[in-house]
């Protein structure tokens, strides 16, 4: 980064290149997008709305990502693409849903998803910043099939460390690290990934602080297996996952204080989120308010603690638009410079202007909640309308032998899993029960009704059960919400 400081800006370091007029002419992100900024994303695993203490939790204390909120801004209704791993981080670095970019459930490690991997066409934010002459590497966790065309050096990433998808002891092979398609580290312990990661993440922050650079560093932590390593167990009050909780929050203690010791923290976009919401109903974790968690289409599944941070560059607070995971990637090519492709839709908006103010209105008219291929509701500002549907409809992840279709007016007994069964509608307004509890729908036939106009709209674009999509990219093998 040059060490040339503006008058106007005493905090912000700039090119030299750019004249005087260009700096008064243009507004004061648009200017920074000119430094090219660094961009770490930090993406937690099944990490729940109420996890955190900067959200409410009361059991686990996280100081180290805590400051990060304080000095950044806080986003309350920052809503990810899907309640499970692939999905989401499809959604995430691509900017489109899952429907679209062709991930729309889990990836596992069974034969038809052998060929199942992000498709070579897709393009990431990784794709748009190496064109910028930005170094990247992607750390942790990929789970977007790692088929070749599928790996991480095959969508952007100049480097990659990590493993294939979850670390699971019954599939030894999906323990070992790999440098990029190589593997160096055999049957790896689980408790040692985070601290291996978080060392590798800082040597790369070092190798490249003369020059910008992109870090996706998506740590296992809070998935399963629950293991903290032995320095961090009985160190808070939530019991084992709350332990957990802590571990990750020191690394990324770790990490943060790698950027201010060198010089860095006013050069990085730091972003930090959770890929859905917690397991509740296997693991534990927190969605605060909110009702259900991963697997489920309430807002418990979709809704996580997101902070981005700027230093000195955009202010600090708390934000309550409505946003999404797949506002990032064009928001990050804007600020770097980068141009979006032309021939193919992208589903995230540019919130560069949020960002200035740390407040503003929500670019969505509509944000879609998809489990798997089922469209399963539809959101619109403050208004949520759950659709109809069966257990037959659901993905195999939410398939619950004891549902039963529900008809009545209130929730408080709903299924971790969220809604398995509906036999009509059910309409929510978020901004005084964001926990979903009471049914309005009978109150606002309207609001309904143009919802359910939308959902017919949507399937035709991107598809259901039964109905493929005129813009829906779909995956390489038959019965896509079955597991067999």
């Amino acid at each position: 980064m040059s060490p040339f400081k503006t008058h106007l800006f005493p905090s912000l370091t700039i090119s030299i290149k750019p004249v005087l007029l260009a700096l008064l002419c243009c507004s004061y992100l648009s200017c920074i997008a000119q430094e090219k900024p660094n961009v770490i994303i930090l993406f937690a695993d099944d990490l729940g709305y109420g996890d955190l203490s900067s959200f409410g939790a009361q059991d686990v204390k996280t100081p180290h990502i805590d400051e990060l909120a304080s000095e950044g801004i806080r986003f309350t209704d920052f809503q990810v693409a899907s309640s499970v791993c692939s999905p989401s981080r499809a959604a995430l670095l691509t900017g489109r849903y899952p429907m679209r970019c062709g991930f729309p459930v889990a990836q596992g490690k069974i034969e038809k998803h052998k060929d199942y991997g992000l498709h070579p066409d897709e393009i990431t934010i990784a794709d748009l910043l190496l064109k910028e002459d930005y170094a990247t590497m992607a750390i942790g966790k990929w789970h977007l099939g790692f088929n070749v065309g599928a790996q991480p050096v095959d969508h952007g990433f100049q480097q990659f460390y990590g493993l294939q998808s979850n670390w699971h002891k019954s599939h030894p092979e999906l323990d070992d690290v790999y440098n990029n398609r190589e593997v160096v580290k055999e049957n790896v312990a689980f408790e040692s990934l985070i601290g291996d990661y978080t060392q590798k993440a800082i040597a790369y922050i070092e190798e490249n602080k003369e020059n910008p650079f992109f870090l996706y560093l998506a740590y296992h932590s809070v998935h399963s297996p629950i293991m903290p390593n032995d320095a961090f167990k009985g160190t808070s009050k939530g019991s084992l996952y709350g332990d957990f909780v802590q571990e990750l929050d020191h690394y990324v203690g770790e990490l943060l204080n790698a950027l201010s010791e060198n010089g860095l923290d006013e050069d990085t976009l730091v972003i930090f989120l959770s890929d859905n919401g917690p397991a509740i109903c296997h693991f534990g974790g927190s969605a605060g308010a909110l009702n259900g968690g991963k697997y489920s289409t309430m807002e418990g599944g979709f809704r996580i603690p997101a902070i981005i941070r700027w230093k000195g560059k955009i202010p600090s607070g708390t934000n309550n638009t409505l946003l999404s995971s797949m506002d990032l990637l064009p928001t990050i090519a804007n600020l770097a410079g980068a141009k979006l492709p032309d021939d193919r839709t992208i589903d995230g908006k540019d919130i560069t202007p949020i960002l200035e103010s740390g407040q503003g209105t929500s670019p969505h008219q509509y944000l879609y909640y998809y489990n798997g291929i089922n469209l399963q509701a539809i959101r619109k500002g403050k208004w949520k309308l759950h659709l109809p549907r069966t257990v037959e409809d659901q993905p195999f992840w939410s398939k619950n032998d004891n549902a039963k279709p529900f008809g009545g007016k209130n929730l408080k007994n709903i299924s971790c899993k969220g809604l398995e069964a509906l036999k009509r509608p059910l309409l929510f307004n978020l901004d005084n029960d964001m926990g979903e509890l009471t049914d309005i729908s009978d109150a606002h036939p309207e609001v309904v009704k143009e919802l359910l106009l939308e959902a017919e709209r949507v399937r035709a674009e991107l598809g259901d059960v039964g109905q493929v999509g005129s813009d829906q990219r779909v995956p390489p093998f038959d019965d896509i919400q079955e597991k067999f």
